[in-house]
Parts: C-alpha cells; structure tokens; sequence
C-alpha cells in the first residue's frame, strides 16, 4: 500500500471515528440541592449533562414540565425527573429518580406494662384485632397457618379455623362485619364472617407483590407488602387504589409489617432480628412521625429454640391500650405508649 493511500485511508477512519462520537451522545440528568437527604420544599436545580447537538431540551417532574431550571420538592416520597430532548437525530427522552424524605426525625416514644396475659407457644403469630373483647390472631407457617379467635386473658382459643397447607396467613383487618386476612405469595386474600369464621370469598393483589400487614380506618384498608409501599385499598372491591412510600427523614423503610390503625396513625411492627420496635405511620404521607423502643418484653417470654421476631399488635379502643406479642411467644403484653 502506497503511503497516499495509506493516509487517505486512516483519515476516513479519524473522520468516521469523530462522526461516530457525536453521534453516540450519552445524554444525563444533572441535578444539584444544598443536602444530602432532599427534603419537601427543598430546591433540586435540574441541567444536562452537555448541550451538544441539542436543539432544545424540557424537564418534567413527574411528568408536569418544568418551566424554569429546578424544582422544589413538594412532597415525600421517590419522583420522577424527565427530560424530552430534541436533536438533529430526533426526540431522546431519558429519566432520573429522586427520593425525597421526612423533613424531621421521627419522635422516639417507649411503653408502660400493664398486664401480662398466656399466649400459645405454637403461634406465629402474624395479625391481632379485637373486635368488642375478643381477639382474632392469624397466624402463618406453611401447613400451620390459621385464623382464630382468642381469649386474651386465658389465652385459650375459642375457635381455630385451619388454611390449606398451601397457604402462608399474614395480616389481618375488621371491616363491616367481616374478618379480611391476606396470604404472603399466593396474591389472595380471604374474607370471613367475624361471627362464626366461615369463608365468604377470596380477592386478589393486582399491583402489590405480597400479602404483609392490614389495617382499616373505617373506610378503606391500609396494606403493605414487604417493600417500601402502603397501599390504599377499596374494602368492597379490593383493588388497589394508590401507595405511598413509608419515608423517614433519612431512610424509605421496607418490610413493614403488622399494621393497626389508632385514631388517625397507622401503628406498624416492622419485620427486623435485632430491633422491637413500632413505627408511628402518618397514612396520607407515608411519613414516619415516630418510634416506639419495645426493648425488653422478648426477655420476659420463655426462651427457646424456636423463638422468634417481635410482631403483633392490637388496639383495645375501651381500655386504651396495646397488646403486642411476638412469633412464637408465649405472653401477649397490654401496654400503654407514651413520648419519652
């Protein structure tokens, strides 16, 4: 090859190399705030990463645009930014999350031990809820799971109704005259008759993966599913209507699990070894306006082998106060919360 050639050659390939690289643009969201952890009301400035070969480029958050080159975090919970880029090749539309917290760290709240009732051993126990003075337990297992109802202070049970073994039982909730307890994997849950526990029909999960905790205000239920959601759901027809992120002020908290509602707050066992604690629940936001320090009561239940995670809580509206108990524990403790 003569060394004309050559260089005429390797010149194409520089040329080709270059056009290549412009087209190959690697376009990103930019964005800039003044902390760490944004927070509602917070300013998130919002560039691109290059303007080259843009002709022009509009921001979305959460697909309202965005007139000017930032946004204020209006509200908890994970959003979306996107940016609708118009080039010479055509329309590039790319996106970039953002979470943002609680604007205050949550309240710490701790407990005072009132009574301390029996508790079958074998339970692992998953919902409570009192209806007048009787306590309905679902507990969970694969070939062990049940609905039944309870007296709380013998601890005998006055009802046992057995799930199929190929049923894991999760939480449960009272609404109009009815028992709704969910299912772990399966996406199904069962509504009873809370007079004699018989099984009127079954509802499916459409949106959420799993079956956790259940709670109801009175007109809708509150469930969650191991992530970081809790979700609103229609109590007639089941479907899920919206979620919203369980957010503190530095952490979107996942396995939430047995739920119970208490004059406007959602109160929430989380699934965790190492911690007894409840989170405080605002239902509207998903913010997480407080935390109760359980430590202690798994010390007082008998110690054993197959022992397990705190979890249980209900709300006796007479008494005012709580019972929680734990998977495999053999007292369920009444207690009433307080702000320390």
């Amino acid at each position: 090859m003569n060394k004309f050639l050559y260089c005429v050659l390797f010149g194409c390939l520089l040329i080709g190399s270059a056009c290549s690289s412009r087209q190959a643009i690697s376009y990103k969201i930019k964005t800039q705030t003044n902390s760490k952890n944004i927070k509602p009301t917070d300013t998130i400035h919002v560039s691109l990463n290059t303007l080259e070969n843009t002709k022009k480029h509009t921001f979305y958050w959460n697909d309202q645009e965005v007139n000017a080159g930032y946004i204020v975090a209006n509200k908890t919970g994970e959003h979306y930014i996107k940016a609708v880029i118009e080039t010479e090749k055509g329309v590039k539309e790319i996106t970039k999350s953002i979470r943002v917290f609680a604007a205050n760290k949550p309240k710490v709240f701790t407990y005072k031990l009132v009574n301390t009732y029996p508790h079958d051993i074998n339970a692992y126990t998953q919902g409570l809820e009192f209806v007048g003075e009787t306590l309905y337990e679902s507990t969970g297992q694969y070939g062990a799971s049940s609905l039944r109802k309870v007296d709380v202070k013998t601890g005998e049970i006055i009802q046992n109704l057995r799930l199929d073994n190929a049923y894991f039982a999760e939480g449960i909730t009272y609404f109009d005259g009815k028992i709704i307890q969910l299912t772990w994997k399966k996406k199904l849950g069962f509504v009873y008759n809370a007079n004699d526990l018989t099984i009127e029909k079954s509802f499916r999960y459409v949106k959420s993966p799993e079956g956790w905790g259940l709670c109801s205000d009175g007109n809708v239920l509150y469930k969650t599913d191991g992530s970081e959601k809790l979700w609103t759901i229609d109590p007639k027809t089941f479907k899920e209507l919206e979620s919203k992120d369980i957010v503190t002020h530095n952490t979107f908290l996942s396995k939430v699990n047995e739920l119970e509602y208490v004059d406007g707050l959602i109160y929430a066992n989380t699934y965790q070894f190492n911690k007894d604690v409840v989170v405080i629940i605002v239902p509207e936001t998903g913010i997480v306006t407080g935390v109760v320090d359980f430590s202690g009561l798994k010390k007082r239940v008998t110690q054993h082998n197959r022992l397990d995670v705190f979890n249980g809580i209900a709300y006796h509206p007479k008494r005012k106060t709580f019972f929680v108990t734990g998977k495999y524990w053999d007292k369920i403790f009444e207690v009433e919360i307080f702000e320390k």
